[in-house]
């Protein structure tokens, strides 16, 4: 699914942080509109028209840090699970998920949740390793955190619910998106929700 494009934001940086909050209201239930999925993924994570560099940095412009989707609740679309390709700013259907599917399931604490989307960073780690070696994993931590960072303000500025976790199952991830463990692993996590 080709996503819109970003639209404009009529904010100050003032504002997005004085408003920005770990937010856990909201309803599960609410659909997140593909134009509010394009401009956050777009302003946040895409990349910089006829440039390789992206609108975060990354050591080395490796880009170790892939993103994930899993929706109950975009538009027109259907539960899925997807990847976000910030080269042709789309997403991209990974695997179906079942309507009565409970993204609260694969968190320890679900009563502390209100998510319709879940936002998903994992590393390749051979992504970047082959340059720096066992600093790969501190760069794709501090990328992660530029990434996650990025999204919560601009959800911020657009009104959505916004909250960082950790504490998701990573093994139950890996399942999920059927991703080799010995490549490429879980790394952070952000929720979405409409308030």
């Amino acid at each position: 699914t080709i996503l819109p494009k970003p639209e404009s934001i009529s904010t100050t940086l003032r504002q997005v942080l004085t408003d920005r909050s770990s937010s856990v209201s909201g309803s599960a239930g609410s659909a997140l509109s593909l134009q509010e999925m394009g401009t956050l993924l777009g302003l946040a994570l895409g990349k910089r028209p006829e440039k390789l560099n992206r609108n975060y940095p990354s050591g080395g412009a490796l880009y170790p840090v892939e993103t994930y989707l899993i929706s109950i609740a975009l538009e027109t679309e259907p539960p899925a699970a997807y990847h976000y390709n910030p080269s042709t700013h789309s997403l991209e259907r990974l695997l179906s998920i079942p309507h009565d599917f409970d993204l609260k399931s694969i968190a320890p604490h679900p009563e502390s949740l209100a998510l319709s989307s879940l936002i998903i960073f994992t590393s390749v780690w051979s992504r970047s390793s082959a340059k720096y070696g066992d600093l790969a994993y501190q760069h794709a931590l501090i990328e992660a955190g530029h990434m996650s960072e990025n999204i919560l303000l601009v959800a911020t500025a657009l009104g959505i619910n916004v909250r960082p976790y950790a504490g998701f199952q990573d093994n139950q991830i890996i399942e999920l998106l059927d991703l080799d463990s010995d490549e490429e692993q879980p790394v952070h996590s952000v929720t979405l929700c409409k308030p």
